[in-house]
């Protein structure tokens, strides 16, 4: 039952749906970095707008952009590597909003694997880092931001991906705190509230704390956005206008509404995760969040430069050239 909420999230139609135009959505994994699609459905601000949103899980990021780029769904909310990697592959996506403005990807390490290799709170980042030799790392899947994630601490510590460390895919977040827990991996990277659980349980500890601004490379940085085609952003901007203001209520009202006001919501989503639980991710999460959604340069140029690090591209795209802020209006 704890993991009920990963799911293929197929949600109930209000009373209304019929007057409601249908969207589809993919994202990764049901995780609090797409908790604003979430809101946006069920506080009722997509309907307000016109529309009723299907929310549908891929289990790890890079099939949900596909589905976006095949045309099978309307949008996708996700992490920015496609964005890249798609840029450079000639297939051009748009990003229409930054949904979170900071890194919400962190890594937790099993407890017996942490106590052997000397890693304690008090150390730095950098200090833990160069004491992962010799671990498995794991991510969703190859080439998802969280794996890279593994890859680039790896290098941040001059270690040697697939040499020094090993770094896996093991599927989504199911699969991830139970290996992590019971010792299969030694660490794994993901969004909240993976991280989160062996910590609560008893059976695992902080590695990184990107979430609530532990590491400042990830500040200021586009990292959860919403995705278009481009061939939607000619041929219906209303569309996207509509959906980039559901969207920003939704952040709104997340920073409006108290922890407690929005556990309802939490339960909903998220089931099996205790309340202090959900109200210590939220608080931390809270920050990330970017009032208003509007993409910067440095955003942009900050992701891309994370994404060379990981040997994902081999140059950063202009900014301009694969962001907009020109359905972001009132």
């Amino acid at each position: 039952m704890r993991f009920l909420w990963l799911a293929v999230l197929v949600f109930a139609l209000p009373a209304h749906a019929a007057d409601l135009t249908k969207l589809r959505v993919t994202i990764p994994v049901p995780l609090i970095s797409v908790y604003p699609l979430m809101v946006a459905q069920d506080q009722g601000f997509f309907a307000k707008e016109g529309y009723d949103v299907e929310i549908i899980s891929t289990n790890g990021d890079g099939p949900d952009v596909d589905a976006l780029i095949s045309g099978s769904v309307d949008f996708t909310v996700s992490t920015p590597n496609r964005l890249m990697t798609a840029y450079e592959q000639g297939k051009p996506l748009l990003a229409a909003m930054n949904v979170l403005n900071r890194m919400t990807l962190d890594c937790t390490l099993n407890k017996a694997s942490a106590e052997k290799a000397g890693i304690t709170p008090a150390m730095s980042l950098d200090d833990k880092l160069k004491r992962l030799r010799g671990m498995t790392l794991a991510g969703t899947r190859p080439g998802a931001a969280t794996y890279l994630l593994a890859e680039y601490y790896a290098r941040r510590a001059g270690l040697e991906p697939q040499k020094d460390v090993t770094i896996v895919g093991i599927g989504g977040p199911s699969a991830m705190v139970p290996a992590v827990e019971n010792g299969r991996v030694d660490v794994v990277c993901g969004a909240s509230p993976v991280p989160e659980f062996p910590i609560y349980h008893g059976k695992g500890v902080a590695l990184t704390d990107n979430t609530g601004g532990g590491d400042p490379v990830f500040d200021d940085m586009l990292w959860e956005l919403l995705y278009v085609r481009p061939d939607m952003a000619k041929n219906d901007p209303e569309k996207i206008r509509r959906v980039v203001r559901a969207m920003v209520a939704a952040i709104h009202w997340i920073h409006v509404t108290t922890p407690e006001g929005q556990l309802p919501e939490m339960r909903e989503r998220f089931t099996g995760t205790p309340d202090d639980l959900l109200v210590s991710i939220l608080q931390n999460s809270l920050s990330a969040f970017k009032e208003g959604g509007t993409i910067t340069q440095t955003e942009v140029d900050k992701a891309s430069a994370f994404l060379l690090k990981t040997n994902s591209i081999a140059k950063a795209p202009p900014w301009n050239a694969v962001a907009t802020n020109e359905f972001n209006v009132p």
